[in-house]
This record gives structure tokens, sequence and C-alpha cells, in this order.
């Protein structure tokens, strides 16, 4: 038998809804209600879930959760939420830990996170398992499902399973010690090697970030450098199997340059290196008004992170303009 709840991506009044399911396939409608899952005919939990009747939900739905309806059996509820607030997800359905604590239950399978964490281990035992596929570069590594075993004494353990077919993988590849464009290859056709062996038999889609300092950043940063390296990667990582996309190689090498030694010396760059670091960041946020402000007509303000980023950035911009041999 399975228990079903529908969501935000696939709401009640939505096309995906109207699907026909098997007869073992129990749907929870837009009021909160109860099932018994049995096997051979006999009970063997209660469960209680709830499905979204639209896209966005933003009431507390675990409120209309009841206690346990019969205490001998293991009860468990369902729900597609966001508990605390847990960022990167919309705010639907919010709830709190204690919300889900006070109601009685003995587990909640919860949806809507895409990455799996236990917010509590024991009664109840509260936890999301995560999307069983990662969709894009931020849903990285393993992915699939929570299975838990209950015991007599209503005692939980659960184990992750990995259902994933495709696997989401980042990699950073550092450039110190290298020498030639084909000895970079090298190093990289290791590290794919290394990402096969971790993704057991799945095939892989990767982001590639080179990363360190070393002459070959300057080779690095001549036109079509990174392009043609990525191409003649992918031709050779696609033919194997299990195969290896990789979606992107971004260049974040620097020069051999100490830059803060060379900010000590007294001289234009070194004056200008110092000036970057010693600068409030509001003077830099003044400058940028024009185009990152809380305007509408404007791109969001930069945090102060981004902006020491950008203040970075710009200091290993002027060093190579500014100091040629580097």
């Amino acid at each position: 038998e399975s228990f079903v709840v529908h969501g935000n991506h696939d709401p009640l009044d939505g096309q995906l809804s109207s699907l026909t399911w098997p007869d073992e396939v129990h749907i929870f409608r837009e009021v909160v209600s109860w099932a018994t899952a049995k096997r051979d005919g006999e009970p063997l939990a209660d469960i209680q879930g709830v499905s979204y009747p639209r896209r966005i939900v933003t009431e507390n739905l675990a409120l209309s959760f009841s206690s346990p309806r019969n205490q001998d059996l293991f009860n468990i509820g369902i729900l597609h939420c966001n508990v605390g607030g847990i960022g990167g997800h919309d705010n639907y359905a919010p709830c709190t830990v204690d919300d889900l604590v006070e109601i009685g239950l003995d587990y909640w399978a919860l949806g809507h996170i895409h990455a799996k964490q236990t917010l509590s281990k024991a009664r109840p035992t509260i936890l999301y398992p995560g999307n069983i596929q990662g969709r894009h570069p931020g849903e990285l590594g393993a992915r699939g499902c929570m299975i838990s075993d209950v015991g007599p004494d209503g005692s939980v353990s659960t184990r992750f399973q990995a259902l994933d077919v495709v696997r989401w993988e980042t990699r950073d590849v550092p450039i110190d010690g290298v020498t030639g464009i084909d000895n970079l290859h090298a190093r990289i056709l290791e590290v794919l090697d290394d990402l096969r062996s971790e993704a057991d038999g799945r095939d892989i889609v990767c982001r590639l970030t080179l990363t360190g300092r070393g002459p070959l950043h300057t080779e690095l940063g001549r036109s079509e450098a990174t392009g043609s390296l990525t191409e003649e990667l992918r031709y050779g990582a696609l033919t194997s199997s299990p195969w290896i996309w990789i979606e992107r190689i971004s260049n974040q090498t620097r020069p051999e340059l100490d830059l803060e030694t060379r900010a000590r010396q007294d001289d234009f760059l070194g004056a200008i290196l110092r000036r970057a670091v010693e600068a409030d960041t509001e003077a830099f946020e003044e400058a940028l008004a024009d185009v990152f402000s809380d305007r509408r007509d404007r791109l969001p303000r930069a945090t102060e992170a981004k902006m020491k980023e950008w203040i970075e950035e710009a200091r290993w911009y002027l060093a190579e303009l500014l100091e040629p041999e580097a």
C-alpha cells in the first residue's frame, strides 16, 4: 500500500492530481483524514494526512491534525510543509517542530524540502527524506528515500536508500604545481575517476572549478582556453560508462603573485590594493546605487559578503592589469 499527499507541485486543482492511481494507493484529500495501513488484513499503522487544494498554501496545516485515535497502533503524519522557515524553499504550510510534537503522533513523513534531514530522532521521529532525483547543480550528492523500521516497542531506526539515476556533483581542481594544459587535463581525469567511484555506478553531471595559484593561470586566461579544455574532456567522459557530462568548468585561479605582500609595497599599485581593503563597504554601496538598490527599477541591494567578494575580485583584476608579469 502507498499513502500519498499532494503538495505545491501537484495540488488537487492541478492536472497531475487527475492521474489514475492503482487501487493500492490512498490519496489524502484537502481535509485532514485518517487511513489505516494493513498487512494480511491486520492493522499495522494509523496514517493521517492532507493534500494541498491549490498550489499556494500559507496556513499552518499541522494545526488541523489530531491526536492518535488508536494508541495501540503506530501513528504516522504525512505533511508537505516548511518546518521552521527553512531557507531556499517557499514558506508553504509553515509550522514548527513543537507544533508537530504536540499532536502526539509517533512519526512525521514530511515533503517540500529537497535535502534529507532529521528534525527529531524519536518520540516523534520527524524527517524530510529529500527528493529522489537531483534536478540541478544546487541539489548535489545522493538522492533517495528513507527506510524506517519500527520495533515492537515503537522505536524507530532509519536508513537512507539512494534512488537517483543521475547524480549532480561539484569539485574544485587546484592548479598549484601544474604546468601545461596537458597536465591539467590529466589532473581533471583523476578527479573524474574519483567521482565515478563515489557514484556507485550512476551517471554524473558535474561542475568543475579551477582554483589555486600558478603560472597556468595566464594560459587559462587566454580566449577559448577553458572552452577548448571543456570540449575535449566532455568527449572522453561522455563516451565512458557510466558517463560524465561536464556541465561547466569555471576558472577561479590566481597568478603566483602574493597579493598581500604586493599591497605593502610603496607604489601606485600597492596604494590601490591597500585602499580597497581599508575602504568601508558603504562607500562602494553608494557608488553602485544606480545599479543595486531597493528601488523597483534596480537590481537587489548586494549583501556585505557579496560586496567584499567584488572588492577582492577588483583587487586581483588591478594587480594583473598593473603588474603584467603576474
